[in-house]
């Protein structure tokens, strides 16, 4: 067919258009500094167990060194270990059998058998091997023999939580003797996680309790104790609460959500009789006692926060100011996210909600660590950084996502240390940007987001000279691809996540 006529010169200007458009000036400012990483992780929970004891090695260190080289892999700086509860002894009614978890100690008599978890422990040296630096051991609830109702799991009748009424010390002494043994056998955790989502009922389908104030605070005094009468050199880490809304203390919930009562946004809530499972900045970073347990840090989920700028933006924004205002300095941490649907997806739909997930955490919380939930998933869900149809197929084969390579955008060059630095602007339309400078402030790292089905070409401003500038590219078509960059403009791809790499 010819361009003949109107219609040529109709092509003609669409194409001087496009070349015309100037870039997006992007302004960075190295000497206005931020928050300091403390890493990127994800989760050997439920699959690390049958997959770490049942295939060979040649597939289980393909999975390694996916996960943790930075060299030909994304480069994770922490790794998650679940310290199960038993419920595979305890017939609790479990929604896949892969979430039946093993237990260190089966009985309050039994003595600790440590060839148990033999998978997430093959895993968890493997990870050393590679020089993962932060090893979090973390448990959904207490072991079967110290709860109310000899399961892992809650009931309505146990009452604000399953843990057995004056069994704390026992718990804090369980978790610690978990962290005692594994460092003497030279894979010291250094985090010790001992609830997660204690804010959610816990009925059943998986490990886990729920735990009001009261009694969270309870574990957390007896937990102290314990980690200081054992020796541990171990980060407390609390509360890995079910999202970030449960942080904010009522009033500052109130001018978040313009509403009343931030009661009615638990699940586990008061008008079950059952206490306060909410307003975490104030009651435990507000506590002198509390905080130095737990090194003025919290920890939240990105689950249900994940969309619209009124949680992507404006809660995040209210999170870290009632941080600041009750405890100035206090760390964030975002230690689980996934995408709560059915149906995977390899390609870059879901790693661009992802990576836009990951720049609000950073950008507007300002947390120091952010972690994924499955590195591995056998499930037809947006659980997985990694997928296997083992299950189905008996074969060890892993197959990767876009989502796994954009993570790596950010896992695999902004590194423990790394702190990021003021770039502007930090959302425009679908353009969003993080920058990053290594400890010695003499490396640049900056990842850009591109929702938009178009490129987009960027022009750094940098109140530091930029020299050596690369990219590396996840988009359709590259899976975090490192590549020269030529002139002075970046070139963005349509729908793509872009790290730009420069010595300063």
């Amino acid at each position: 067919m010819k361009c003949t006529g109107v219609v040529l010169v109709a092509c003609l200007l669409t194409v001087a258009c496009a070349v015309e458009v100037d870039p997006v000036r992007v302004n960075l400012r190295v000497a206005e500094p931020h928050q300091t990483m403390d890493n990127f992780g994800a989760s050997g929970g439920w699959w690390a167990d049958p997959i770490g004891s049942a295939w060979g090695e040649p597939a289980k260190e393909r999975v390694a060194e996916l996960l943790f080289s930075p060299e030909r892999g994304i480069g994770l700086s922490a790794w998650r270990f679940n310290i199960g509860a038993g419920s595979l002894y305890s017939g609790d009614n479990v929604w896949d059998k892969w979430r039946a978890v093993e237990c260190f100690k089966k009985t309050a008599d039994e003595p600790y058998a440590w060839s148990r978890h033999a998978g997430q422990q093959w895993f968890l040296r493997a990870a050393a091997r590679y020089g993962v630096r932060d090893r979090v051991a973390f448990a959904c609830s207490p072991p079967i023999w110290l709860t109310k109702n000899g399961r892992g799991q809650c009931d309505p009748n146990v009452g604000s939580t399953n843990l057995r009424p004056g069994a704390d010390a026992d718990y804090a002494r369980f978790l610690c003797d978990v962290l005692t043994h594994f460092a003497r056998q030279g894979l010291p955790f250094t985090h010790l996680s001992p609830l997660n989502e204690p804010q959610w009922e816990w009925n059943g389908g998986q490990e886990g309790c729920r735990y009001n104030n009261e009694d969270m605070i309870r574990l957390l005094r007896a937990l102290g104790a314990e980690v200081k009468a054992q020796g541990l050199d171990v980060v407390v880490d609390l509360l890995d609460a079910g999202e970030w809304v449960f942080l904010l203390d009522d009033e500052d919930w109130r001018q978040w959500a313009h509403k009343p009562a931030p009661t009615a946004y638990v699940h586990a809530n008061g008008t079950k009789g059952w206490g306060k499972y909410r307003g975490y900045i104030g009651d435990l970073l507000g506590d002198p006692e509390l905080r130095g347990i737990l090194g003025n840090r919290l920890s939240a989920h990105s689950y249900w926060t994940d969309n619209g700028r009124d949680r992507l933006v404006d809660l995040r924004r209210a999170v870290r100011a009632d941080a600041d205002r009750v405890s100035p300095g206090a760390k964030l941490q975002m230690t689980e996210f996934c995408v709560m649907q059915h149906k995977r997806d390899l390609g870059m739909d879901t790693a661009l909600h992802v990576a836009r997930t990951i720049h609000s955490d950073l950008a507007w919380a300002e947390v120091s660590a952010w972690h994924w939930w499955l590195a591995l998933s056998p499930h037809d869900y947006k659980d997985g950084l990694l997928y296997t149809d083992w299950r189905e197929t008996g074969k060890e084969t892993v197959l990767t996502s876009k989502t796994f390579w954009a993570l790596g955008n950010w896992s695999r060059y902004v590194r423990p240390g790394w702190r990021r630095v003021a770039a502007d602007p930090v959302d425009q339309g679908d353009l969003c940007v993080t920058a990053f400078t290594s400890p010695a402030a003499d490396k640049l790292a900056m990842v850009v987001v591109n929702e938009s089905r178009d490129g987009q070409r960027l022009w750094l401003d940098s109140d530091k000279p930029l020299r050596n500038l690369r990219l590396a590219v996840t988009s359709a078509d590259h899976d975090l691809a490192e590549l020269p960059q030529h002139g002075d403009v970046v070139e963005v791809p349509a729908r793509s996540v872009v790290t730009v790499l420069a010595d300063l």
